[in-house]
């Protein structure tokens, strides 16, 4: 009889473990390789919740909200992509690329639109969670050890972490840039003087972000808009996404109107650091559509699968977008907002209403954990403002409208 218990605890625990290692690996072999293509084992099944529609009634809202917003003038055009994890549930466009009868209609799948900031995690903090995950890059690990010219006082105490919170002391902005070479751009960032001691405070910085792509790209032993077409954006099915310029691209929505020139600027990156360095940054640079976003955004929101394909283990998802400690509502290279309405730090914020990011070209995506609901917007309302549209209430009052109370019966 004793035997026979023992025996029976070992299958037990044999079972468990096959469980837990069946859980973590996923299905269809590592996850560091998308191209492997399976179904989602029973197991992985069991712990990814099933996709939980949005009611038409709030979708129909946030149509009717985002029609008036270009109605209203306050942007040329707007793609709309709004789902639940990943269910894509409406993908639309209203408006046009530029003002006026003769511009083109926008479009959801053949419009580029300047990500601006959101080129902080669509591209360089997607690239460093892959990195990550295949161990390639360590977190905690001195930016020296992969940018060694990045020296000076107290440069050899920043993280690659700090860099993804905003707490590396990295000053913001190119004051003082004269250079038009990108590789000259890039010496002169990585000489410049650290603003503040390394993890005291926050300071919103793009010129980290620039630090962090280098760091990547060196890690990955190639360059990153490749990497990332193969280890990110290709398995997703993201064909129209990409970093750098496109002279002559038509399918851009226009973002300025320089001075003297007679055609609207598109095709190259609105943020000044990002059209100095010909869009290869890592702060901004890239240019997508409703479509490859959404797509994105579905992944995410299923923590790191998207049909058949995993590109991120749950784990990674999670790490990367949870309030850190000291770095008020930043996560890893991603936001966080807390439904209470306070800094969201992680000893304090016990509900996450939504993490994502912003541009200022007028892009967004969020997505809310508890639910799974997710939103991708996209304008180019820096484009010849007719007036002063602030974002952000716009990007809130459009996902306030989507998002599925966490106590109502839709959300069960």
């Amino acid at each position: 009889m004793l035997e026979r218990r023992i025996l029976t605890r070992l299958r037990l625990a044999g079972a468990a473990l096959a469980f837990v290692v069946a859980y973590t690996i996923g299905a269809g072999g590592r996850p560091s390789d998308p191209s492997k293509r399976a179904e989602p084992g029973r197991v992985e099944r069991f712990f990814i919740p099933p996709a939980t529609p949005i009611p038409p009634a709030q979708v129909a809202r946030a149509q009717r909200m985002a029609r008036a917003y270009v109605d209203d003038g306050a942007f040329p055009g707007v793609v709309l992509a709004v789902g639940n994890r990943g269910l894509l549930q409406l993908s639309t466009a209203y408006g046009r690329t530029a003002w006026g009868r003769g511009a083109p209609p926008a479009s959801t799948d053949s419009t580029l639109y300047d990500l601006a900031s959101l080129t902080k995690v669509v591209a360089t903090t997607a690239a460093v969670m892959a990195l990550v995950e295949d161990r390639r890059l360590d977190l905690d690990a001195p930016v020296r050890r992969y940018v060694p010219e990045f020296a000076g006082r107290n440069k050899d105490r920043v993280t690659i972490r700090q860099l993804l919170t905003h707490t590396g002391g990295v000053r913001a902005g190119a004051f003082g840039i004269a250079s038009e070479d990108p590789d000259a751009v890039r010496r002169y960032l990585f000489r410049a003087a650290l603003a503040l001691e390394p993890g005291k405070e926050v300071l919103y910085s793009d010129i980290g972000f620039v630090l962090l792509w280098t760091a990547a790209e060196r890690a990955a032993g190639e360059p990153l808009q490749r990497y990332l077409k193969r280890r990110v954006w290709g398995p997703l099915g993201m064909t129209q996404t990409f970093v750098g310029v496109r002279r002559g691209c038509a399918r851009c929505a226009p973002t300025l109107q320089l001075e003297g020139a007679d055609e609207p600027y598109r095709g190259g990156s609105y943020d000044e650091v990002g059209r100095r360095m010909r869009g290869i940054a890592g702060n901004a640079g890239a240019f997508s559509t409703g479509r490859d976003l959404a797509r994105f955004a579905m992944m995410i929101a299923n923590e790191g699968r998207l049909g058949n394909v995993r590109v991120f283990r749950p784990r990674t998802v999670r790490g990367f977008t949870r309030a850190q400690p000291g770095a008020g509502t930043r996560a890893l290279g991603w936001e966080v907002y807390c439904r209470e309405g306070i800094v969201p730090d992680h000893r304090t914020c016990k509900r996450v209403l939504a993490f994502g990011h912003t541009g200022i070209t007028g892009t967004s995506l969020w997505i809310d954990p508890a639910t799974g609901t997710w939103m991708v917007l996209l304008t180019n309302r820096t484009y010849l403002p007719r007036w002063d549209a602030d974002m952000q209430p716009i990007r809130r009052r459009l996902f306030r409208a989507l998002v599925i109370p966490p106590d109502s019966s839709a959300a069960r």
